[in-house]
């Protein structure tokens, strides 16, 4: 069964060079009091322009994974010196008990880019920061597992039974959805247009998979897409500072 998300849910926040929009991703599931997709918290698919910095500031109980496609970050934060994230290098902040980070983007590129917000499985976890080298900016016309929960196989690693996989797409090109046992499956199309189950799918559409289901993905035109696999049923806390909203 195929649930699809409404652009129009999202909301849009403008505050010039730092644009965002901000998806709950289970807001297609009816549950007023709660906008998640098991412990897929929120999504924010946001625009930063050359020169912005965000300053220092704190999270607490989220999992947050930076996912650039376009641009480059120089992150600092309150454990080291400071690091670059990239299309081809993922950042993951386990923020647990408390962990602060400031973000600049020394341009000359406007970063584009996923920053998601997962709930861990419990609150006040030991902070940690990761960053996952990989091989190419794109993968092309396959899947490529990006994060998971430990024992997953994924370079990098977040504290719930969710699984985050991307792929790039060549128009024409079908490819098979991956599959979890006990794993439900949310689809987002960062960029492009493509048909699924018999639902065309377009930039910021975003559809829930019920279940174990055999589908396949068809690229109208060249569309990068991000995949998550999430165990509904695992438990998680809300006390994240944006996971949990």
């Amino acid at each position: 069964m195929l649930t699809r998300l409404d652009p129009s849910t999202h909301t849009l926040r403008d505050n010039g060079q730092f644009q965002i929009r901000r998806i709950h991703p289970g807001t297609m599931l009816g549950n007023p009091a709660d906008g998640a997709f098991g412990g897929l918290g929120l999504v924010d698919h946001a625009q930063l322009s050359p020169g912005l910095t965000v300053r220092m500031h704190e999270h607490r109980n989220d999992e947050i994974i930076s996912y650039l496609r376009q641009g480059a970050m120089v992150h600092r934060d309150s454990s080291g010196a400071p690091e670059e994230v990239r299309p081809n290098r993922l950042m993951v902040m386990n923020a647990g008990s408390g962990f602060s980070h400031e973000e600049h983007v020394p341009g000359p590129d406007t970063v584009r880019m996923l920053q998601i917000f997962v709930r861990p499985h419990s609150p006040e976890l030991t902070p940690n920061v990761q960053f996952a080298e990989l091989a190419d900016v794109h993968s092309m016309n396959s899947w490529r597992l990006l994060a998971g929960p430990e024992g997953s196989g994924a370079p990098s690693t977040v504290r719930q039974e969710v699984v985050l996989h991307d792929a790039r797409l060549n128009a024409g090109h079908s490819i098979a959805l991956p599959q979890r046992s006990g794993f439900d499956g949310w689809l987002y199309v960062f960029d492009g247009a493509v048909i699924l189950g018999g639902q065309r799918l377009e930039t910021n559409d975003a559809v829930a998979i019920a279940g174990e289901t055999e589908l396949a993905v068809h690229a109208e035109t060249t569309s990068d897409l991000v995949l998550f696999l999430a165990d509904r049923t695992a438990p998680g806390t809300r006390a994240g500072t944006l996971s949990g909203q």
